[in-house]
């Protein structure tokens, strides 16, 4: 079986991590910006119905980046914390909404994402970046 080549295979392994940050930076991030402008008196109305469906497209591309990285370091809790938390927000932003629950889907996220990056990097020593290994 051909393997990824090690440049392709850090790439992707980096994708949870990113699309992580991604996803509350398109929340929080937005939902900032806009409390700013609206500071200085520029008025912006958001679709919440766009926002929703960005949001959970970044968390769908977050999860398939916890789920590759699985397959490098064979490390179940990041994903297990990822699904978890996906799955809150899920629940947050389709069914009953709670300001508390979706800032605790984000911190388990981001969590997720710090647990999986710290799982990657001790499971593949520096020795094997060097060779044809899948670790990034």
């Amino acid at each position: 079986m051909k393997q990824p080549a090690p440049r392709k295979a850090s790439r992707l392994a980096s994708l949870a991590s990113a699309t992580s940050l991604l996803a509350v930076v398109s929340c929080y991030g937005t939902l900032g910006a806009v409390a700013l402008l609206s500071v200085v008196g520029v008025t912006v109305h958001l679709n919440e119905i766009l926002m929703t469906r960005i949001i959970t497209g970044v968390l769908a591309v977050a999860l398939l980046g916890l789920a590759y990285s699985y397959r490098l370091h064979r490390h179940g809790g990041p994903l297990l914390l990822g699904l978890a938390a996906a799955v809150l927000l899920l629940w947050v932003f389709y069914g009953r909404y709670s300001r508390p629950l979706e800032a605790l889907g984000f911190v388990g996220l981001i969590a997720a994402s710090v647990w999986d990056f710290r799982a990657k990097h001790l499971a593949c020593p520096s020795a094997t970046r060097e060779g044809t290994s899948l670790c990034p």
